[in-house]
């Protein structure tokens, strides 16, 4: 008999891409689709017996409602490449066809109304066509009745199956086995069900991900962010229609379509309007040419160029009231990274002179009689803008302009070798819904989530911070603190260490290779810290620099 519908299982098929990042958009996704889930534990034996296990494979068990349910989660989730109702799971075959059998959930999709086809999906692992046949066939007890199709079929069943990644020298594809894969080496579980279908027209959230990509799009900047992770960043702000959502650092508009093409008004300002306007020879706004290219002129409200802390907003706002349901911003990460080799992609700038002795008070006349910040191609000076003020004044701003429960998300850069864990920044009128790590290697960074608390006192628009500036002209390197700065740091040291030891081989006699490693690792250090290459390694003859 078929199962009720407040006890189905269904399985959700994972992309493996930026896995830390699945269960918080899962997350947001149900939440703001009005789905109510619980994940469930795998049969894996590599799993926590009663505990849901490692969330980074592609296959995790969830209960929810109905098909419906489910339906909702594919539209929103763009981490999910598919959902399937759970017939059977097992770690073997042999216990697989026991439990289908005792089940019979396939029983309602028998009658000779129903067309149907056969999917067999393996992971880590290639299946022969013979091997897809002869899986099928020892499912034949099912006995569909109705004709297969194999496009447009009513029902798609299948098995998933999930195998250990391959290492050297062992078999990738799986054969020779007892009884269809039972005691495989590297089988870690099956899963059989239903393939859930959305006949309803609406594409699911991850071909969102092919729509947005940077290689179709007519404008783009060095800075514009990569289309899966805008749209994750749009659906962690639960962006949709009769949003209105605000990036400050619009910079090539990468969040304002993401969000966009989730039904969301969109709006972005940035201090340096280049980038919003682009260098299009026909006039059209750079951001605007993409949101022609997308149809989504009538969702981009406007963008702006201001510096976000000398922000021009006016009343109901510094009143505290909040307009918008969503602030986003990219380019907290872009603005403030050292990415070697390819060096700074744009620092952080606020309003100011770098020399403070030359900030003047009163404005510049030209000869002309005209103020030199009136005329139209005017460029105001600005200054260094560090990651802990940055952070500072943008929570500071978003407190004021989001309304309760709206969210603020933003990236915060990280270094993955320090000893001490990131702290994730916090305000009083601000709950963290969720942090996820997008990781590089020896630098990665943060994807934060925070929403605004319901009971939060209105805060009114701040003012800028009056900060001391020291004397004399503000350098980017000035503060050791600073994310980049200290990414810096730590190449020059690996550097020196890898020129100390180079010396000491050289002092001892090592041999030719061991030198010509050494200099090539050396050579490569110097290269990411924006030094000039070390010369040539010495001849195998001996000599040395």
């Amino acid at each position: 008999m078929a199962a009720e519908a407040s006890d189905r299982v269904y399985v959700l098929h994972f992309a493996q891409s930026h896995t830390d990042f699945r269960l918080a958009e899962l997350a947001a996704s149900a939440e703001f689709m009005g789905v109510t889930y619980e994940l469930l534990p795998t049969p894996s034996r590599e799993d926590p017996v009663g505990r849901v296990g490692d969330v980074s494979r592609p296959f995790l068990l969830c209960r929810m409602a109905d098909d419906e349910a489910a339906r909702r989660l594919l539209q929103r989730c763009s981490a999910l490449r598919g959902v399937w109702e759970l017939w059977a799971c097992a770690d073997t075959y042999t216990e697989l066809h026991a439990r289908n059998q005792a089940a019979r959930r396939f029983e309602p999709w028998l009658a000779p109304a129903y067309s149907w086809k056969a999917l067999m999906q393996g992971f880590n692992v290639a299946l022969s066509e013979a091997r897809r046949l002869a899986l099928i066939q020892s499912f034949s007890y099912m006995a569909f009745q109705g004709p297969v199709r194999m496009r447009h079929s009513d029902v798609t069943w299948g098995v998933l199956e999930e195998y250990r990644r391959a290492t050297h020298g062992t078999e990738v594809e799986a054969r020779g086995h007892a009884e269809l894969g039972d005691r495989h080496p590297r089988l870690v579980q099956l899963f059989l069900g239903r393939k859930i279908k959305d006949r309803s027209g609406v594409p699911p959230a991850r071909d969102l991900i092919e729509a947005l990509s940077l290689k179709k799009r007519r404008y783009i900047g060095n800075t514009s962010m990569e289309s899966e992770m805008s749209v994750i960043m749009a659906t962690m702000a639960l962006a949709g229609p009769g949003q209105l959502i605000y990036d400050p650092f619009a910079g090539t508009g990468s969040m304002l379509y993401a969000c966009s093409m989730l039904g969301a008004y969109t709006m972005g300002s940035d201090i340096d309007g280049r980038m919003l306007r682009g260098k299009d020879a026909l006039g059209v706004p750079g951001v605007r040419l993409s949101a022609a290219q997308y149809s989504l002129e009538g969702r981009l409200l406007d963008t702006a160029v201001f510096d976000m802390t000398q922000s021009p907003w006016r009343a109901p706002f510094r009143q505290g009231a909040g307009l918008f349901d969503a602030i986003v911003t990219d380019r907290t990460w872009y603005l403030l990274t050292h990415i070697a080799p390819y060096g700074v992609r744009a620092g952080a700038k606020r309003l100011g002179r770098r020399n403070v002795a030359d900030q003047r008070d009163e404005p510049f006349i030209m000869a002309d009689g005209t103020p030199a910040h009136m005329r139209p191609d005017y460029l105001p000076p600005t200054k260094p803008y560090h990651l802990s003020e940055l952070i500072d004044d943008l929570l500071a701003y978003a407190s004021a302009l989001l309304r309760p429960g709206g969210r603020l998300v933003f990236w915060l850069p990280t270094m993955n070798e320090d000893d001490v864990e990131t702290a994730i920044p916090s305000h009083p009128h601000f709950d963290l819904v969720a942090h996820s790590l997008q990781d590089f290697g020896r630098w990665g960074r943060r994807l934060i989530t925070l929403q605004k608390r319901y009971d939060a006192p209105s805060a009114p628009m701040p003012s800028a911070k009056a900060r001391p500036a020291p004397p004399g002209r503000i350098l980017a390197s000035d503060r050791p603190s600073e994310f980049r700065n200290r990414d810096l740091e730590k190449i020059i040291a690996s550097s020196n260490a890898a020129n100390r030891k180079m010396e000491e081989q050289i002092s001892v006699g090592k041999g030719f290779d061991a030198i010509s490693e050494l200099w090539g690792q050396l050579s490569e250090l110097m290269a990411q810290a924006g030094q000039p290459p070390a010369a040539e390694a010495p001849e195998e003859a001996g000599t040395t620099p």
